[in-house]
């Protein structure tokens, strides 16, 4: 009989408390700890969007996390306040800082040598990600690793399916043939009417922001949580890897924000230090085994290679 194979990762629970509430920690570490990673004392904190918990869509988490340590890159999943297993009362996106904090605090306190984190999320979860480095500019954030960026407004979603779907569809034949044939209806030209006057409308403007700032006296940045997401991109001074699904409106439209959305955006994708990925046919959430492998592999290499020991 032959004896079992032994897996290269193992996992283990890590408690973590924030703001007296229970939240669940799943942390996937090398089966064996090679010189390279006690060295680097690097990890990756994986920050899970909503509404998913630490397992993710087709247990993407979880074997995004066991892929990383089987690497020897030790990976932390978590719940936070009001997602899964966790306590307390849910939260959007925009409003986790603390939690982050917390997990990264915890992290630390059972792994002193633990220097360095990584950031990585997947959409709403990327953008969590960005708010959390430009407001709370935690010296401990080594790099980040973004996956199709949430940067979703109704004026964002209505001149991506502008761009990208109504008019490809005015471009086709057949549509005109319908229309004119009567079996495409007033509705549908309606509808792309409506969309047209949608994504005409104004960006998310920071002048209440700089209204409160001219006073002198510390306030919460109030601007547009895309705004803030820009600012964080742009100061924040490690690595960062980009992840970009090519069938996917989430990412369209951060391509297009980062194109089109003004001064605060202009230049991003240029930024010393960002490494862009494409995947041409993938979906948002990377969900067959090929793509969801590249994404593991470019999150292992990225470690290894942009924040080297």
């Amino acid at each position: 009989m032959n004896a079992p194979h032994a897996l290269p990762y193992r996992d283990r629970l890590l408690p973590i408390e924030c703001a007296g509430e229970a939240l669940v920690g799943l942390l996937s570490e090398p089966a064996a700890e090679t010189p390279t990673e006690a060295a680097a004392g690097t990890g990756v904190l994986l920050i899970v969007g909503g509404p998913q918990y630490r397992v993710g869509s087709h247990r993407q988490f979880t074997l995004l996390g066991r892929a990383l340590a089987g690497a020897g890159v030790p990976c932390l999943r978590l719940d936070y306040r009001g997602m899964g297993d966790a306590g307390g009362e849910q939260r959007p996106f925009d409003q986790v800082d603390a939690d982050i904090a917390a997990a990264i605090d915890a992290w630390q306190r059972a792994h002193p040598s633990l220097r360095r984190v990584v950031l990585w999320g997947l959409c709403d979860a990327a953008s969590a990600a960005l708010l959390y480095v430009h407001r709370r500019r935690d010296a401990r954030v080594a790099g980040l690793c973004l996956a199709n960026p949430w940067v979703r407004t109704e004026a964002s979603l209505a001149r991506t399916q502008v761009k990208h779907y109504y008019l490809d569809r005015l471009r086709q034949p057949a549509f005109w043939r319908k229309l004119l044939s009567g079996r495409v209806g007033l509705s549908a030209v309606k509808e792309l009417l409506a969309k047209v006057a949608q994504s005409r409308a104004a960006p998310p403007s920071a002048a209440k922001n700089a209204k409160h700032a001219q006073t002198g006296a510390p306030v919460a940045d109030t601007r547009h949580y895309t705004e803030q997401m820009a600012d964080g991109l742009r100061a924040f001074g490690g690595p960062v890897l980009l992840i970009l699904s090519g069938d996917d409106y989430v990412a369209k439209e951060f391509l297009d924000r980062c194109r089109d959305g003004g001064p605060a955006w202009r230049g991003l994708l240029s930024r010393p230090g960002l490494r862009r990925e494409d995947l041409p046919d993938a979906d948002h959430t990377f969900s067959t085994a090929a793509w969801r492998a590249h994404v593991e592999r470019l999150t292992a290499a990225f470690v290894r290679d942009a924040l080297p020991a």
